[in-house]
């Protein structure tokens, strides 16, 4: 049996220092967080939290639906944008109920992650202790596309990639829904889905090299 897998998230708040009501938008992103937990309860090994300044982390025992939960804290903190790291690995520590007082491969390269989409002014980053093409592409294509999008496209396609549908949105937002296709095709929301397919894909290949579960540690 291979060493048992991880997907660790890192994310934080980008351009932080210049909103006015920085408390204000920590309880959007503790809303969202707390609404991811609850939601994809299943497939989460430590429940998200925020840890140091503007940062959060989760650790997800599948790739399943991770482009929902990126997508669904994209929402909360709407028009402020976060960026992700994702580190693919194992664990050194015992596993806790949340994220937070472990080390081990996946945080590691979750870090790795964080820091060079810092570096590189990217909104997602992979770091698998591999070369993986399709990470680097969809890294920049995701990241190239999303900077080109207006404030109103971005909430729009980060609603719709969090699974709700045009109705629900135009409803929301109280527009029509001819006015949410509109912005999703001006977005180029199709092309978005086919490459977070096969973005999502190339990570689920990896999971299935190994196995999940763990007897969780209390903290």
């Amino acid at each position: 049996m291979g060493e048992k897998h991880y997907f660790a998230v890192i994310g934080d708040i980008i351009g932080s220092r210049k909103v006015d009501d920085r408390a204000g938008l920590q309880r959007q992103l503790n809303a969202g967080l707390a609404d991811v937990n609850r939601q994809y309860a299943n497939q989460i090994a430590s429940e998200f939290l925020l840890t140091i300044g503007d940062e959060f982390q989760g650790l997800l025992r599948t790739s399943e639906n991770l482009d929902r939960i990126l997508a669904l804290l994209r929402v909360a903190v709407h028009p402020v944008d976060l960026r992700f790291g994702i580190g693919v690995g194992g664990l050194d520590t015992p596993l806790r109920e949340q994220a937070i007082g472990m080390d081990g491969p996946c945080f590691q390269r979750a870090r790795a992650a964080i820091e060079r989409a810092k570096e590189c002014s990217t909104q997602i980053e992979v770091e698998c202790g591999e070369t993986h093409p399709a990470f680097e592409i969809y890294s920049l294509l995701y990241s190239g596309m999303r900077r080109s999008w207006t404030e109103r496209q971005r909430q729009i396609v980060d609603l719709s990639m969090s699974g709700m549908e045009g109705v629900e949105i135009a409803r929301l937002l109280e527009v029509s829904q001819p006015a949410v296709s509109q912005h999703l095709r001006a977005a180029g929301v199709a092309y978005v889905r086919k490459a977070t397919a096969t973005w999502l894909l190339t990570l689920v290949l990896l999971g299935n090299k190994n196995t999940f579960g763990e007897e969780v540690t209390s903290a």
